[in-house]
């Protein structure tokens, strides 16, 4: 995309953008890795080119990450998933020339923290990649199956999901043996461990509990570290969402919730916790909505040494168990409704949520902040 320069007599110029990321995360920091590598892969489709020294620093960081660029117009794309943010990211927030979020709910809670400008960007689906399939309830041997997917975490849903599968189990069990619960996640193979973050890009990993460890006949903790696309004899993260019947997203918060539309891309009947990202772009039209109240969470950085220290007191959504549970057989038993919201929810994502839109907004949104800085040429 080319736009005009009136110091060079209104002639098209070529916008140039400095690019300040080199996240390579899985499990937590995962979104901002996706979301860097991909919205940057959408813009250079439109003609934007990456250019150190650009007057344009972009910066798509947790906003306690950010460091200004010197000498240039600072964009800090970030977002965060529950009422309040740390105390200690406020200068840091403020220290950007504009702040770019990924929902309205973050629009909501950075303005509490700044008068700086604040822009909406959603973030987007490789649609090519995550093709819609059409799905028919499962006959024979093979068993229906709930997938849920995302770090080992309780803002996740992790633990909601455990406890809701257990619960889903104990009140159906005639359909013990023809259900599966999937869980993708990022725990290491004993199933005893987790990621809790990243030191210098190396993943810290942190010993859970006993009584946190999943374990059912039924359910599968799969903890491969898959390609998106089959690979090599793997199978792709586009294909865990394939053999999938139902998607159960059971979130504490979301700045976007990127897996959720991935899910809703390829047509999968989806349950999720109605706050923060995603009721942007999911509806009861499209997804089966579930109960949730706030509950107090404590706010943790992970340090290097495997501790957390404690960054604020706040508040995220917390899934209602039983509701999960009645959902899933809502799924189950009435799986051509279900089918048919998959349906919209796809629709839904390929008319609004892909990546070539969010680089349309985002590029929007450079121009109009931007328009008065001089070009690289």
């Amino acid at each position: 995309m080319r736009r005009k320069d009136e110091s060079s007599g209104g002639r098209d110029i070529k916008m140039k953008i400095a690019w300040y990321n080199t996240f390579e995360m899985v499990g937590i920091g995962f979104g901002y890795t996706s979301h860097q590598k991909n919205l940057r892969a959408a813009l250079e489709r439109r003609g934007v080119e990456i250019d150190d020294k650009a007057d344009i620093a972009v910066s798509i960081v947790p906003a306690g990450n950010f460091e200004r660029v010197p000498g240039k117009f600072n964009v800090l794309y970030t977002m965060y998933e529950a009422t309040d943010i740390p105390e200690s990211w406020i200068p840091k927030i403020n220290s950007a020339d504009l702040i770019v979020v990924p929902c309205t709910h973050n629009k909501r809670l950075f303005r509490k923290y700044t008068n700086l400008p604040i822009e909406v960007c959603w973030e987007g689906v490789d649609v090519d990649t995550f093709t819609y399939v059409e799905r028919e309830f499962p006959n024979g041997d093979r068993p229906f199956i709930y997938l849920w997917f995302g770090a080992s975490n309780e803002r996740k849903g992790y633990v909601h999901m455990i406890v809701a599968w257990k619960k889903f189990c104990l009140q159906n069990p005639e359909l013990f043996d023809k259900v599966r619960l999937v869980m993708k996640t990022t725990q290491t193979s004993d199933n005893r461990k987790r990621i809790i973050g990243y030191e210098f890009g190396k993943p810290i990993y942190k010993e859970m509990p006993v009584e946190r460890v999943f374990r059912a006949e039924n359910a599968i903790v799969d903890t491969r570290r898959l390609p998106v696309k089959a690979q090599n004899g793997l199978p792709g993260l586009v294909d865990v969402y394939h053999d999938a019947h139902a998607f159960v997203f059971p979130t504490m918060g979301e700045g976007f919730g990127l897996t959720l539309a991935e899910a809703m891309a390829t047509g999968l009947p989806c349950i999720y916790t109605p706050w923060s990202g995603p009721v942007d772009f999911i509806s009861p039209t499209e997804g089966y909505p579930l109960k949730w109240h706030f509950t107090s969470i404590k706010a943790m950085t992970p340090m290097s040494d495997g501790t957390f220290r404690k960054d604020l007191d706040t508040y995220a959504a917390s899934a209602d168990i039983d509701h999960i549970v009645q959902r899933m057989q809502q799924v189950y038993y009435d799986y051509e409704t279900a089918l048919k919201k998959g349906r919209l929810a796809a629709e839904r994502i390929r008319r609004d949520i892909t990546w070539d839109k969010s680089a349309a907004r985002f590029e929007e949104i450079l121009k109009c902040y931007t328009k008065n800085l001089g070009a690289v040429a």
